[in-house]
């Protein structure tokens, strides 16, 4: 079984970051190793994860792996057999560096930035 967490600016996903420097952050971090042009899985000895780079349009996305200039979420998919604690700081590295907000949106769970810090709007 899996779980996700959803990396996005907002509920409404209405701003969007260039995708360029998303990906070079994302292959520089050694967790993560690149299988396509907006995915990334866990390196070698890592947890599994996959990480998909997406366009949200009124709250659903789709990537069908090709290269688009503009991405607007970013969703992990996580399994349930691995330490949550690892895959909450992944997101949050993410969404940091992106300056979003990291969801685990079938609980309403906000994992980044933490509970007690305001939200951006």
């Amino acid at each position: 079984m899996a779980f996700y967490l959803t990396i996005r600016s907002d509920e409404a996903c209405s701003r969007w970051s260039a995708t360029d420097p998303l990906v070079a952050f994302l292959r520089g971090l050694s967790e993560l190793r690149q299988t396509a042009p907006l995915a990334f899985e866990g390196a070698p000895g890592a947890p599994w994860v996959a990480v998909i780079l997406a366009a949200s349009e009124r709250g659903n996305y789709a990537s069908d792996g090709s290269w688009t200039q503009r991405v607007n979420v970013v969703e992990l998919v996580c399994s349930d057999e691995g330490d949550p604690a690892y895959y909450e700081a992944l997101a949050a590295k993410i969404a940091a560096f992106l300056g979003y907000e990291a969801v685990e949106e079938a609980s309403g769970r906000r994992v980044w930035p933490p509970a007690d810090a305001p939200r951006r709007e």
